[in-house]
């Protein structure tokens, strides 16, 4: 009985540590998921990928405004080993500030990143969708950028639309 009860105690004690540590075992449903700095995990419309023993979770990185989720300030990228525990890697592709012509620029609508890892080259491949700025959903656009490591940085290499003349 004895040995039974110093078990239980070491579990408890080992359950109560890791959830000191913020280890998390589960998840809830529109509650807040947070990363490894206690922070809500703010990838948007993002893809998992799964490389060497990790996953990596892409995603549009939105910036608050009136309390919501409004402005696309990047693209960011959480790692794990379990899918519960997510640590912040960071923004991988950002936005260009300093000219308002680039496809990317600040303000332009980038969408649902996904990253692949193409063997071929060895490069890590991110495709988004992307609306220039200031236009709306009108140019239906699908971006290309690509980074020798998982965490970035993405360099972009360009836009064009598939399909424009059907």
């Amino acid at each position: 009985m004895k040995k039974c009860n110093k078990l239980l105690s070491l579990a408890f004690l080992l359950f109560t540590a890791a959830s000191c540590l913020g280890q998390n075992n589960k998840f809830q449903p529109g509650e807040i998921w947070p990363d490894n700095h206690g922070k809500h995990i703010n990838v948007h419309g993002g893809g998992i990928m799964y490389y060497n023993d990790s996953y990596y979770w892409y995603g549009e990185f939105k910036e608050k405004s009136d309390g919501k989720f409004r402005t696309c300030a990047g693209v960011r990228v959480y790692t794990s080993k379990d899918l519960y525990n997510w640590t912040d890697g960071g923004i991988v592709l950002n936005p260009v500030v300093n000219d308002s012509l680039s496809d990317i620029a600040k303000g332009c609508i980038l969408e649902r990143p996904k990253v692949i890892f193409n063997q071929k080259t060895k490069k890590f491949v991110m495709w988004f969708h992307l609306e220039l700025r200031h236009k709306g959903y009108d140019a239906a656009r699908v971006g290309v950028a690509t980074a020798e490591n998982p965490f970035g940085p993405f360099t972009y290499i360009r836009t064009f639309r598939p399909n424009a003349k059907t």
